[in-house]
């Protein structure tokens, strides 16, 4: 018989992409549990060839909360920069699905359909999360999207056919599970963690964290992933037209779009009044949104020319500077009262 062909979303992809990078792909882990040997020739699901080579995760970039460092998962591993620019250094040899607010401890997919927590500095598990279903995929991890809460206290994560559950990461327990029927492109945790923010399919869902139960969902946004404001009173992503939206996060209502601006990403600024917004296609920009609602002018103005259509974007935790993630063209910084760079970032390879 026939091997299905699988169409895959681009948030799919780039959870696949997460998964090869960190190390996932056809390598024994410690449980012995080969992926690459999983499934047979007429019902498994071969996923590598939709991945394009990447120098880093861009969806995996963090900075931590003091502003000295930024992290990414990358092709040598953990790759952790100083801020201010210069060389990387491999902090660990394998990458991650996700990072602590604090940058100690890294959630990595292993086993047939596990999340290893793993300590930064020990490069050493501490926790074992299990649950999700383990469907027969050949060369990528069944586990696809992976989220810490803002306090660290727990651990969220997905499967490729739309199962989420939450972990507590203290004993490992399970705290919630939801099954969203489709595949997650992206997990995000309300500021007071008690919301999960859930994009699948073209809708994002809003989850208790607690339970699992879908509180609402907001029906137009797909595209970029969700983003909490650092108050926690607006979610930002993007509309079924493409363009930037502000949601109120708690009626859920459409607030504000910024029309002619299609986007790829999102983020908000650390004291929650404008977002950073990457827009495609064609003329890749990096902007800066100031939305009425907000308390803002409404208008956005350009920082500067991003590195390519596929970033991600952050602020650093003073807001002074944005940076920038392409899993191509890696990290780059931007000043944002000048648009100018802010330093000069070496690059993870290209992966031969």
């Amino acid at each position: 018989m026939k091997a299905p062909t699988y169409v895959l979303s681009v948030p799919l992809i780039g959870a696949l992409t997460a998964a090869l990078l960190a190390g996932c792909a056809g390598d024994p882990d410690r449980d012995g549990c080969d992926i690459s040997a999983l499934g047979t020739a007429g019902d498994s699901i071969s996923l590598a060839a939709a991945v394009a080579p990447s120098r880093l995760v861009a969806g995996s970039l963090t900075a931590g909360a003091d502003g000295t460092y930024v992290v990414a998962s990358c092709t040598d591993g953990t790759c952790r920069w100083n801020a201010g620019g210069g060389a990387y250094e491999p902090i660990s040899e394998t990458g991650y699905g996700a990072i602590s607010p604090d940058l100690t401890l890294v959630a990595r997919k292993v086993g047939c359909s596990d999340i290893a927590l793993v300590e930064v500095d020990r490069d050493e598990e501490v926790q074992r999360l299990e649950g999700l279903p383990n469907p027969k995929v050949t060369d990528a991890s069944p586990v696809g999207e992976i989220a810490f809460s803002p306090d660290g206290e727990l651990v969220a994560g997905a499967g490729l056919e739309g199962d989420l559950i939450v972990w507590s990461v203290e004993d490992g327990e399970e705290v919630a599970s939801a099954d969203l029927g489709n595949g997650i492109g992206s997990i995000s945790f309300s500021p007071d963690g008690t919301l999960v923010a859930v994009a699948s399919g073209d809708r994002v869902s809003i989850l208790e964290a607690d339970s699992g139960d879908e509180v609402d969902t907001l029906a137009a946004a797909r595209g970029a992933d969700p983003a909490w404001s650092p108050d926690g009173r607006w979610i930002a992503g993007v509309t079924t037209e493409g363009y930037p939206t502000v949601w109120d996060a708690k009626t859920f209502e459409a607030v504000e779009s910024l029309p002619g601006q299609p986007a790829t990403a999102v983020a908000f600024s650390p004291d929650s009044r404008s977002l950073a917004v990457t827009a495609d296609p064609g003329d890749v920009r990096l902007m800066l949104w100031a939305p009425a609602a907000l308390g803002g002018s409404g208008g956005a103005r350009e920082v500067a020319q991003a590195p390519a259509m596929t970033s991600n974007v952050i602020f650093s935790p003073d807001g002074k500077t944005l940076y920038t993630a392409s899993a191509r063209e890696g990290l780059a910084a931007w000043d944002v009262a000048t648009g100018r760079p802010a330093g000069k970032f070496d690059q993870p390879p290209m992966p031969e």
